[in-house]
């Protein structure tokens, strides 16, 4: 998301001096000058990955057995109080401050103590308060997946603590090296355009190692289906697939020519993966309303990291590819010996997203980002490597 702040920067910089309709000024003379197209946009993406958080927990209540809805619910509730509360007191400023390393922010933003300002790489043409509003609502979905891998096998007190310690340790320094002015996995060339490594990967791993660590249910059955109420899912599944368009366009960070890329891969993407699964599951003798409403998902998680990099086309292919891969995965899930109760290390893992980004990337479309292997650079399917084994290990260590 960060690589593209440099590139659109300077063609910002003079529409911005040049255009008097879409600019707003403090009377003092001071003061930084806003785009307000830009601003308006970025607070509207705000909202809509914001309203994410709650389409999550009808996606995930709809799942579950009918004795456990209340508290998956709940789960993903109580995410939007502490992560936001985390956030404001010093996890912005841990994810995104002035840097002490390339591994790590600093406090010297803790309580958004930088007031009304610009930043001229996190938000060069909107308030500073912006852009810290826009990531608190990654900070809070992130932990909000991971509950539906363990719902039914947490108390409330421990997973509230558990949020604010994995909010503080893994998702903050994660924040920072890919996204931060100088983390190390952007320095060395990974791309992750809306949080496909960040987010996607890093809950699906810490959800496989917590509800592998809490063990199975006691009444866990591989076989079973215990989803109680599909117009829930159905609900969720729509609202998330909304709220997706400003978590993938708004990461464009203006109201640009990249930000419509995002959008549309965004919805290519989610489309062509339903459409794969449906038929999938047509082709072996039964459509289920629970599976079109997965398959679109994972067409959401895998078009992410790739979603500002690649041309609509292979959007297409990647919502397909990914489609297919998580349902042959699904139909394995009776040999796994883990019980991930909502299958979020699998639906939400994202590494075939990340995977795929490294091979279609094109510079081309983004100058912001780079060619991928398919484009004459090979190298960058490493620094993608890089960046998952970088998520997987982060959690399990």
């Amino acid at each position: 998301m960060i690589r593209i702040f440099e590139a659109k920067h300077q063609h910002n910089s003079a529409s911005i001096m040049n255009n008097s309709m879409n600019t707003t000024m403090s009377t003092n003379g001071n003061s930084p000058i806003y785009d307000s197209g830009d601003n308006a946009w970025m607070l509207t993406a705000t909202t809509l990955v914001l309203l994410m958080t709650p389409a999550l927990a009808f996606f995930y209540g709809g799942m579950v057995d009918r004795k456990n809805v209340l508290n998956q619910l709940f789960l993903s509730f109580i995410c939007m109080g502490i992560v936001i509360v985390q956030w404001v007191l010093f996890g912005f400023s841990f994810a995104f401050g002035p840097p002490v390393s390339e591994g790590f922010g600093s406090f010297d933003w803790a309580v958004l103590r930088f007031g009304e300002i610009q930043n001229s790489y996190y938000s060069p043409t909107y308030p500073l308060l912006t852009f810290c509003m826009y990531q608190a609502t990654f900070a809070v979905i992130t932990p909000a997946l991971i509950s539906g891998a363990i719902v039914g096998r947490m108390k409330m007190i421990p997973y509230m603590i558990f949020v604010l310690i994995w909010s503080t340790v893994c998702y903050d320094p994660m924040a920072h090296w890919v996204w931060g002015s100088n983390g190390w996995l952007k320095t060395l060339g990974a791309l992750d355009f809306a949080g496909g490594t960040v987010v996607h990967i890093f809950s699906g791993v810490s959800g496989l190692v917590a509800s592998t660590i809490l063990g199975k249910r006691h009444d866990y059955d591989p076989r079973s289906t215990t989803a109680h109420n599909l117009p829930f899912t159905i609900l969720g599944t729509c609202l998330l697939w909304v709220g997706w368009n400003g978590f993938n366009a708004g990461s464009a960070n203006a109201a640009s020519g990249i930000a419509a890329l995002a959008l549309v891969n965004t919805n290519v993407a989610a489309a062509s993966a339903l459409v794969t699964w449906v038929v999938i599951d047509a082709a072996r003798g039964h459509i289920a309303v629970s599976g079109a409403c997965t398959g679109s998902i994972v067409g959401l998680v895998a078009i992410t990291p790739a979603c500002g990099f690649v041309q609509p086309g292979w959007g297409l292919l990647i919502g397909i590819i990914g489609a297919i891969i998580v349902y042959c995965l699904l139909l394995l899930k009776r040999y796994m010996r883990f019980d991930d109760t909502l299958d979020v290390a699998v639906v939400h893992g994202g590494i075939s997203g990340a995977f795929m980004t490294g091979l279609f990337a094109q510079k081309m479309v983004n100058p912001g980002g780079a060619d991928g292997a398919f484009y004459g650079h090979p190298a960058q399917l490493w620094y993608q490597i890089a960046a998952i084994l970088t998520a997987v290990d982060k959690y399990q260590n």
